[in-house]
């Protein structure tokens, strides 16, 4: 069995075959979103365009045979409708209101759909069978979802959210994203810090970046303990693009909350693919 798992980021669009029977992605492509200023419904076309693009790449990359793919899994980064297959849309991706069945409907799969970061969880909760965690993605913004029983557990999210935030009224986070950290460099030196660039200044040990590690690292830790007391959660995965530069923050990061368990998600920033790609098996309860 192959199911084709689909990422929508903030900054870019990935897709993935991912086989049950090797448990592994077989193929894999990212696109990069280039943002214009558009009329808001305008994006739509392109943003369907891409994952059509995508899918076609990947079913001829890999000379899977389309008959052999079971469903179509999408990670949205936004509001959803899962049972009707709709995705509400998001001010930052110029995307308004899609139905992906109808967008889809020429491949004649099975379509699911979930939230980005929860497909990440997803992830982390099948392939490594853990329970009871909380995953944050950590990229353009920062998701969280919370997975407990194997279950998604959307009831305690925003209680959860609403514990991240230092000011509620200022709207500043504890846990902060990756495009945090390049904005507040960027916003200090006055020039532009991509996010494929922190970490090369941090290795070049610039003194700056160190700095603003170092004050995002003790703010996760706090937001870390803030959640722990409040609901007794005690495992912690961090995904999304920050997930890739692991080893510059984690060990100092656990050192810090020796009672709780944080760790990075086992694929980095390929967990919303397969996540998206095991829609179908979680939605069933089938884990093997």
């Amino acid at each position: 069995m192959k199911s084709i798992g689909i990422d929508i980021g903030a900054s870019h669009i990935a897709g993935g075959i991912y086989d049950f029977n090797s448990k592994k992605l077989i193929c894999k492509k990212y696109l990069i979103n280039k943002f214009r200023i558009k009329n808001f419904n305008n994006y739509n076309n392109d943003l369907i365009e891409n994952i059509i693009n995508i899918i076609d790449y990947l079913i001829i990359k890999s000379s899977v045979n389309i008959n052999s793919i079971s469903s179509i899994g999408i990670a949205c980064p936004g509001g959803i409708d899962v049972n009707k297959k709709i995705f509400y849309g998001s001010s930052t991706l110029n995307v308004s209101k899609i139905n992906f069945i109808k967008e889809l409907k020429k491949y004649s799969k099975k379509i699911y759909i979930e939230n980005d970061c929860t497909c990440a969880g997803i992830c982390e909760s099948y392939i490594r069978k853990v329970d009871n965690f909380i995953i944050f993605t950590l990229g353009s913004d920062v998701g969280i979802s919370y997975i407990k029983d194997f279950q998604i557990k959307n009831e305690i999210v925003p209680k959860i959210i609403n514990a991240n935030y230092k000011n509620i009224n200022q709207r500043e986070r504890y846990i902060k994203s990756f495009a945090d950290l390049c904005n507040k460099y960027s916003s200090i030196k006055n020039s532009k810090c991509e996010k494929s660039d922190f970490f090369k200044l941090i290795e070049n040990k610039d003194v700056c970046a160190k700095c603003i590690l170092s004050e995002f690292i003790e703010d996760f830790v706090n937001g870390i303990i803030i959640i722990k007391n409040k609901y007794n959660i005690k495992n912690y995965c961090i995904g999304g693009g920050l997930s890739n530069y692991y080893r510059f923050y984690i060990d100092e990061v656990k050192s810090k909350i020796p009672n709780c368990y944080v760790y990075c998600a086992k694929y980095k920033n390929d967990s919303g693919i397969i996540g998206a790609a095991l829609l179908e098996k979680w939605v069933t309860n089938d884990y093997n």
